[in-house]
């Protein structure tokens, strides 16, 4: 018996398999055709925001000891109590490269910046000359130069002149104390018209060494200050007061200036002059006043040199300078190489 009420159209099976095959088929196409659109979405958006980024801090990518560098700042450290957002990725830690902050050793200043969190590098002049002065006998060095970040603002160092051979008539063989040290990274900025990075250099020369080139012990406290010039030249400069004990055992406080302009005359060779007033940053040369009257004691060196990047893990340096004084050693002559890790 037909029931009262009126039935619905049925579409044939066939028809009905055929239609949810085409819905379904014209899902799968909008939706691939969403994704590569969201896609490009997000890469305008990243790329809008990087080009912003990099116009804002367009001087200071270049802003680097030694100028020969071009790489952004390292990211800062994420929080460890902040989640980062599920739509920001947290950037990850840069590796340790020899282009950025650049070894120390390759000139007479030392830089203000510091490894990253983590990082080592191993600096070392296997070539080292003293001249003679008029108080002091030539001198050849194996010196070395070893930095950890333990922080991506503090480095701690351990400097020693290694190996040393001392030349007639007070002909000695031994091995130079151990120099503790420690640098901060305090500030940076940059204007319109002028840019600097700041920090903070302290260390301690031992007396752990062999006794005939026992010096006592001495220190030094120093503000390290960077700037990139016009045309690409870098002015590393550093400013501070060194210890030493003079003829009669008593300590006295000099102060002491190094310097040096950089700029790179091909990718990743540079050329340099530098100077010093009465110190090296390092306690690399023999005070006048350690063997003779301190009152006397004028100590002004000028010298050229270059530092070849070789990779990212590699850089050769060389310099040599000379004196303007008697108190000076006639010439000092480096040659080495930096490592990364």
């Amino acid at each position: 018996m037909r029931s009262g009420s009126r039935r619905s159209k049925r579409v044939p099976r066939g028809r009905e398999a055929a239609l949810a095959g085409l819905l379904l088929s014209e899902g799968m196409i909008a939706l691939l055709a969403a994704m590569p659109a969201r896609g490009v979405e997000a890469r305008a958006a990243s790329s809008s925001s990087g080009s912003a980024a990099r116009h804002f801090g367009e001087h200071t990518a270049t802003y680097r000891e030694h100028v020969h560098s071009t790489e952004p700042d390292r990211p800062p450290s994420p929080s460890p109590t902040a989640s980062p957002s599920p739509e920001v990725s947290v950037p990850e830690a840069s590796a340790v490269t020899i282009r950025e902050p650049g070894p120390d050793l390759a000139n007479l200043p030392n830089s203000s910046y510091t490894l990253p969190e983590g990082g080592i590098y191993l600096e070392m002049s296997p070539f080292t000359m003293q001249g003679a002065s008029s108080d002091s006998v030539k001198q050849y060095n194996w010196e070395f130069l070893l930095r950890y970040g333990l922080t991506d603002d503090v480095e701690l160092r351990l400097f020693t002149q290694g190996l040393t051979v001392q030349g007639p008539p007070q002909s000695a063989t031994g091995f130079s104390p151990i120099t503790f040290d420690t640098k901060v990274h305090l500030y940076k900025d940059d204007f319109e018209y002028f840019n600097y990075s700041v920090g903070l250099e302290a260390y301690v020369q031992t007396t752990w060494g062999s006794p005939v080139f026992n010096n006592g012990t001495q220190g030094s406290l120093m503000l390290n200050a960077d700037h990139v010039l016009p045309w690409d030249i870098a002015f590393n400069w550093n400013f501070g007061f060194a210890s030493l004990q003079d003829f009669r055992g008593a300590e006295v406080i000099l102060p002491s200036f190094q310097w040096a302009l950089q700029r790179d005359v091909v990718e990743d060779f540079a050329l340099f002059v530098q100077g010093y007033v009465n110190a090296a940053a390092l306690p690399r040369t023999l005070h006048a006043g350690s063997v003779g009257p301190v009152e006397n004691l004028q100590e002004h060196a000028l010298g050229v040199g270059f530092q070849w990047t070789v990779n990212d893990r590699i850089a050769v340096f060389g310099s040599y300078s000379g004196a303007l004084g008697d108190y000076v050693p006639s010439y000092l002559g480096t040659m080495g190489l930096a490592v990364a890790f």
